[in-house]
């Protein structure tokens, strides 16, 4: 008769390092898809629209360093990981707070909104808060004692 096995080695909770990472990577489509829509009907609104020229630069502004924003904090997550603690993990969680002001601008204040930029940025905002959720939960678990059962 075979010796038995032990059991194999199975993580009773999901690790939130690898949420986060995932969900940077998902966002990382996700942003492409988003950027990519969002200069597009920037430009159609600008060709289309009556925009006054001081608030059709200003918007544009924004849009376009909110994408160079996230995609610095999407590139260094990527290249990163919350388990090892280093610094552009940290730049990249941090990143998430001026890249919510620039979908809240989006959102809210500017001057013509279409319907598909309202979807596009709500699910932009559920990712962010899913991040900065499991960002925050990987910090608990770091301060929990181990358990070596």
């Amino acid at each position: 008769m075979p010796p038995k096995r032990p059991p194999p080695l199975v993580p009773k909770k999901p690790n939130p390092s690898m949420v986060y990472e995932v969900l940077i990577y998902l966002n990382s489509f996700y942003f492409g898809m988003f950027a990519f829509c969002e200069l597009a009907m920037s430009l159609l609104k600008a060709i289309n629209l009556t925009y006054p020229s001081e608030i059709l630069i200003r918007d544009m502004v924004i849009i376009v360093a909110y994408c160079f924003l996230e995609t610095v904090r999407v590139v260094l997550g990527r290249k990163s990981s919350l388990a090892d603690r280093g610094l552009p993990a940290i730049i990249s969680v941090l990143l998430i707070v001026p890249c919510l002001f620039g979908v809240n601008y989006i959102l809210l204040l500017q001057m013509y909104k279409l319907r598909l930029e309202y979807v596009l940025c709500v699910l932009q905002l559920g990712l962010y808060i899913t991040e900065i959720w499991y960002a925050i939960y990987f910090v608990f678990t770091l301060c929990r004692p181990i358990n070596y059962d």
